[in-house]
């Protein structure tokens, strides 16, 4: 295990975790905030609703971002994934010239294809939060062969460029874009990101259809308001907001 300090933030690499959320969670204690924890060997990753992450093999990015603010009651838990979302859509655009998207809440895809999952979870203590880990999957160097074994369409940064990419130069990306503009997030919610969230969101204006608690139903997605909900409208015109759920288009 190897402990980096920066400047606004730790970094903890470890050689090999079960999953890098799992970790931060079980030591979340003896965790400073804004510490970060990444491993590019993870046995059993997962995502939204208890997926498992595939191609958890070497070479990609599993990391996973320990926040602990000292004022909860204002503190925006349910749009952290949105905002690490935009960082890394404007990382992916800025530093290898790609067009990402984002497939809502949290999802990144590159050409159609999923390049990218977020995952908050809640620290309990005392039946209350005392801070959150977001977790990030990025696929860097996936091979198409283990694309390939995916049940989803799926890409990787050396997939779309052909080459090879140091993971630790990526990381270290990703943290100093997170933690540059996280204290203006924090003070100002969500609206602070909603433009370019809303602009990387493809499917507004389009038919989806969102699956929660195994039903799927269809809407015309309209907005996303001020609170990062998703404002839709069902066949009869009547409009709603999405909170959960798992969008398919």
């Amino acid at each position: 295990m190897v402990n980096l300090d920066m400047s606004k933030y730790s970094i903890v690499t470890l050689d090999e975790v079960h999953s890098t959320n799992g970790y931060a969670l079980e030591n979340m204690r003896f965790l400073d905030d804004k510490t970060v924890i990444y491993t590019q060997h993870q046995s059993s990753g997962r995502g939204r609703y208890n997926r498992k992450w595939l191609g958890d093999d070497s070479g990609n990015i599993y990391m996973s971002i320990v926040l602990k603010p000292d004022e909860i009651n204002e503190y925006p838990f349910p749009n952290l994934t949105q905002y690490l979302s935009v960082v890394l859509c404007n990382i992916l655009q800025k530093d290898f010239n790609f067009n990402p998207v984002i497939k809502w809440p949290n999802d990144i895809l590159v050409n159609q294809c999923k390049i990218s999952g977020i995952l908050a979870e809640s620290y309990m203590e005392n039946n209350s939060i005392k801070g959150v880990v977001l977790g990030l999957g990025l696929n860097v160097n996936l091979k198409q062969e283990t694309i390939d074994k995916i049940d989803q369409k799926a890409t990787s940064i050396s997939v779309l460029k052909n080459k090879y990419f140091d993971c630790d130069k990526i990381i270290r990306r990703i943290c100093d874009e997170f933690f540059d503009g996280y204290e203006q997030f924090v003070k100002n919610g969500f609206p602070y990101i909603k433009d370019e969230y809303i602009q990387r969101c493809f499917f507004i204006g389009q038919n989806i259809r969102i699956s929660e608690n195994g039903e799927k139903k269809e809407y015309f997605a309209e907005s996303i308001d001020d609170n990062g909900f998703l404002t839709v409208k069902n066949e009869f015109g009547n409009r709603s907001k999405i909170i959960t759920g798992d969008l398919q288009c």
